[in-house]
């Protein structure tokens, strides 16, 4: 007869998922080094099921699985900007697209052709 765990995560009903988490701890602080990162996550996710069982005697049973999932996650971002001034206004090119002004060609709506 095999013997009873308790259900607690000292014992070794767990000891999978503790095994897993520490790989990770560490896996995440190596990562966080190599890359410079100041904060990153651990993800635990652990899911339960019960499924009602015929057991050995006859009688039903609840039977309890336990499935975890650990992700980590360090936040990683490279990025480059630009800009294009906003000295030029877009023409239609008559075929659907658009070419781009210089404004100094455009005449401001509240200027005033002095005669």
């Amino acid at each position: 007869m095999a013997a009873i765990k308790p259900i607690n995560l000292e014992s070794d009903t767990f000891a999978q998922m503790k095994q897993d988490m520490t790989k990770y701890i560490n896996l995440l602080l190596r990562l966080m080094q190599r890359y410079g990162e100041e904060k990153a996550a651990l993800t635990l996710k652990l899911t339960v099921s019960l499924t009602e069982q015929e057991l050995d005697n006859g009688e039903k049973g609840m039977v309890p699985t336990f499935e975890h999932k650990v992700t980590t996650a360090v936040q990683r971002k490279d990025e480059t900007k630009g800009k294009l001034p906003g000295e030029y206004v877009l023409d239609p090119d008559g075929n659907g697209g658009y070419n781009l002004k210089p404004l100094s060609a455009q005449m401001d709506m509240f200027e005033q052709k002095v005669e």
